[in-house]
């Protein structure tokens, strides 16, 4: 083979590489929970479409323990940085003295500011986000299953006002038996802290043999958002050294 058809093979083979489509959907680490209100997090629900029905309200602060799977919402007319924080004090005022000692968010400047910020320290809250698409996925989780209901609602009752029914289906929520824990969050309390532990982490499967070995050199896939063009290239150009493995 003359040098500038290698040259060629090797140029195709570099830029199918780089438009190989990364693989998302892949096992992730679960998040692991130390126990009652160890974890919460919160998210938004955006109901803007509705909002001359509402009173102008726009967006749900969403805040769910990650661990008892217990509920709070509070609707708000606007994501900044001022009103996220006083709906999330509101909800810490009305929690019957529960305190999370860690709380997950996604990276948006409604959460990360400087009163927002001021109010994490008030109540010693660690607060912090990944670097992944997935963000805070319970709370996700969460926002799908309550818009899930709302919009049953909607057809029902062929309204679009959700502001008043809001609380009554928060309620349902926290009164319904969930899946992982078995319990109605309601009725999770500290004192059933190590039998739920016992219950959800019961099945978990060690990792079995991984594919790259410490000091590998790997490309690392472009953080696409959910509507990025799909012929534009998945992947950096620039090779990487693997991270030392997590314990």
């Amino acid at each position: 083979m003359s040098s500038s058809s290698k040259h060629t093979t090797e140029k195709i083979q570099l830029v199918n590489e780089l438009h190989k489509p990364a693989r998302k959907n892949y096992t992730r680490r679960r998040t692991i929970i130390k126990g009652f209100d160890d974890l919460w997090q919160s998210d938004l629900a955006e109901m803007g479409n509705y909002a001359k029905d509402n009173k102008q309200y726009k967006y749900v602060l969403v805040v769910n323990d990650c661990f008892s799977k217990f509920l709070w919402t509070r609707p708000i007319k606007n994501k900044t940085g001022q009103e996220v924080t006083q709906a999330f004090e509101y909800i810490l005022l009305h929690a019957n003295k529960r305190v999370p000692s860690n709380l997950q968010t996604d990276q948006g400047t409604e959460y990360y500011n400087r009163i927002f910020n001021n109010l994490m320290k008030k109540y010693n809250i660690n607060h912090y986000s990944t670097y992944s698409v997935k963000k805070a996925s319970m709370a996700e989780r969460v926002i799908r299953t309550i818009k899930s209901k709302l919009y049953k609602y909607f057809s029902l009752h062929g309204t679009y006002k959700w502001l008043d029914v809001l609380p009554e289906i928060t309620d349902n929520y926290n009164e319904s038996r969930h899946s992982t824990t078995g319990y109605k969050p309601v009725n999770v309390t500290k004192s059933k802290e190590e039998l739920i532990l016992k219950t959800i982490y019961n099945h978990i499967k060690t990792s079995g043999v991984r594919k790259f070995k410490v000091g590998d050199i790997v490309r690392i896939s472009k953080n696409k958002h959910v509507f990025a063009k799909g012929y534009t290239r998945y992947i950096g150009r620039r090779n990487f050294l693997k991270l030392p493995r997590l314990k």
